[in-house]
This record gives structure tokens, sequence and C-alpha cells, in this order.
């Protein structure tokens, strides 16, 4: 006597089997690793299912589909050089994961203001199509202080009228993220990538800006913004910043002999940037005990603002001589040092910064520990 169960009925038919070959050709259709071998796995599959009435023909089919765009895809990539660039940056990146560090890829179309990241190779201007985001915390190459758009077209502007485009637009992001130019480390430059002529054609009419250091690295985020600050260090920070993007708007001349209409028009327009900071700083509700401090900073600024507007009307190079003279010594570094500290703010000046009354160095614009001048910048990749 049987003791398993008895069914009355036979057995339901089986479903032939799915073929192996038709799944390794999908895998290898969807994950693009060796493009030819998903279309050889998928021609073979087909054969063995149209014989063995296996099952997968869906699978295979789409492998062989997949697999194809990704072989004429790698064709292509040889013919125009794009394999050794993105094997380069693949190499680069995979070395930068093991060694321990936390970081991941991102399309240089898609980076965002507070982005940290390094750039494959370090190396700041050339073309590439992806860098590494980092944490902010630690080492990396630049920051992203901002984007803009481009006015767009249709037609590439050209490298050169970008980069002058993204010299003046960049310098406005960054005042905004770093408020406080003495804070910034002195190895932080401006930087930013533009779109090439490849990325243009595509849709891509947007600036990255950010702060770099050319040869080295930058140590923890530069961000002081005005979700760090409060109202009494944003409103002189205002006046500060604006003051340094006059300065830095002088004739391309070195000497006012060579172009006095052009430096009575930056006088005039230095003047009425003078003028409406004193305006604000004098509108400003002070927090008690930092009106004393600012006041002296105020008295100077209105003491510049009229003999730059006296400068403005200059009948010669000499007279612009000593009136510009006089603004400048009314702006003293010193009374800017004081309000600053009483503000709790950075206190020591760039190296470039030159105004009287203490600091060294050269002019204030362009050059290392300021927000302004000429970027270093690389081109985006698609």
């Amino acid at each position: 006597m049987n003791s398993g169960p008895w069914y009355p009925y036979p057995a339901a038919p089986r479903q032939p089997p799915v073929s192996g070959l038709a799944i390794g050709s999908l895998v290898a259709g969807i994950l693009c690793c060796i493009p030819p071998l998903g279309l050889i796995l998928g021609a073979v599959a087909l054969g063995q299912i149209r014989k063995k009435g296996q099952r997968g023909k869906g699978m295979a089919v789409t492998g062989v589909v997949l697999s194809a765009i990704s072989t004429v895809l790698l064709v292509l990539s040889i013919a125009t050089g794009g394999l050794t660039s993105g094997w380069r940056d693949f190499k680069s990146g995979w070395n930068h994961s093991t060694s321990g560090a936390a970081a991941r890829s991102r399309s240089t179309l898609d980076l965002r203001s507070g982005d940290c990241f390094d750039v494959p190779g370090g190396k700041l201007e050339r073309e590439v199509a992806s860098v590494r985001i980092v944490p902010c915390g630690g080492r990396h190459d630049a920051e992203v202080s901002g984007t803009f758009r481009l006015a767009a077209n249709g037609i590439y502007p050209g490298r050169s009228a970008i980069a002058a485009e993204a010299d003046s637009k960049c310098w406005d992001l960054e005042q905004t993220y770093a408020m406080d130019r003495w804070k910034l480390p002195a190895a932080a430059g401006p930087y930013y990538y533009t779109p090439s002529a490849k990325s243009w054609a595509l849709g891509d009419h947007s600036v990255t800006c950010a702060f770099a250091a050319q040869g080295g690295k930058l140590e923890g985020s530069v961000r002081n913004d005005s979700s760090t600050l409060d109202g009494d260090q944003i409103a002189f920070l205002n006046s500060a910043n604006a003051f340094d993007r006059a300065m830095a708007n002088a004739p391309a001349e070195d000497r006012v002999e060579n172009d006095l209409p052009g430096f009575k028009a930056w006088a005039r327009q230095t003047s009425g940037v003078l003028a409406e900071q004193a305006r604000q700083l004098d509108a400003h509700d002070w927090s008690a005990g930092h009106l004393v401090a600012v006041r002296p900073y105020v008295d100077g600024l209105k003491v510049a603002q009229k003999e730059w507007a006296k400068a403005a009307d200059a009948a010669d190079a000499d007279t612009f001589y000593r009136h510009s003279a006089v603004a400048d010594k009314a702006m003293k570094q010193s009374t800017e040092i004081a309000v600053r500290g009483t503000l709790g703010l950075a206190t020591t000046p760039p190296a470039t910064d030159d105004r009287p009354g203490g600091g060294t160095g050269g002019s204030s614009g362009g050059t290392a520990g300021s927000v302004g001048g000429s970027g270093i910048g690389g081109s985006k990749s698609v």
C-alpha cells in the first residue's frame, strides 16, 4: 500500500526552461561592461531558443539591442579619443575611492553651490566631464560658490567672451558666498567651469563659479555668508565689498596722464558708490557699542567720497593725483581693522591689501587673498 498522497489527475505540464544565454545577454547589455559580449550571447541565445523551444526571446532581443547601441558608442568613443579620457577619470576615481576617502563622481554640468570637489589628476585648467565630490571639511581642490546662465542666442560666444563675463559675474557670487574676504585662505582664488563648444551645442549655457587653490589644496570650507553672519557684520561687509569692487574697476592704464577721461569717469563712479555706502551705514540700526567703532570708518568713507568727486572734476592729471591721494588716506586700514575686531570679523588683512594704516602687498584685486580678478578654470565636457 502506498504511503504517499494519491492524485486522480495527471501532473501539470512544465514550462520550457529560460535560456541562460538570454539572461547573460540582457545583463551584459544593461551593464555595458563589454558591449560586444551581450551582442554575441544574444545572437547565440536566439538560435538555441528557436531549436530547443526555450523561453527568453524578449531578454535576448533586449540584450542584443542594448549591446548594439553600446558597441556603436564604444567605436565612436575610440574614434574621438573619449575612451582614453574616460579611462583616466575612472582610474583616478578608483584610486581615490580605494584610498579610503569618501567621494562620489558628479558631472561638471550638475555642480551646485556648496559642493567641494577634486579634479581628476589634480589639473584645474583642462576640459573634464566629471569631478569627485568630497566633504568640505577636509582637503579639496575647489568649492562651488554658485552658477549663472549665459545669454543663449544659439551661437557659441567663444572662450574669451565667456571668460570675461565669468570674471565679472563670478565675483558677485563669490562675494555673496564668502562675504569676509579677509577670512579667505591666502591660496583661495577665483575659479570657474565654462561651457565648451561641444557642451554648448547640447544646451549647456551655464558657468560654475568656485574658489580653488592652484597648485595646492583648500582646507575646510571657505563659506561665510548671510546664514552665518549677523546684521551688523553683513552691513559692514556689504560696504567693504562695494568699496573693493569700485577700486577694482580702475582703468587698465597705469598712469592717469595716459587716460585722464577714463580715470575721471572711474572717480565719479567710485564717488557714487561711496556715497551710497555711507548712506546705508548711517541708516543701519547698529547694536549697542558697535556704532562708536563704526563711526570713524563711516567718516573716512565720506571724506573719500568727496575727494573722489573732486578727482572726477580734475582739469589735469596732477589735480587728479592730489585728490585721489587724500581719498586713499581717508580709508585707513587701521580703522577697518578696529571695526572688524569689534564686530567679530577677521582682522588680518590679505597680503594684497595696500591701503594706508597697515598691511603690505600690491593691488587689492585679482590675486591670492582677494575675491576679484581674472579666474582660472576649465571647460565642461560631455
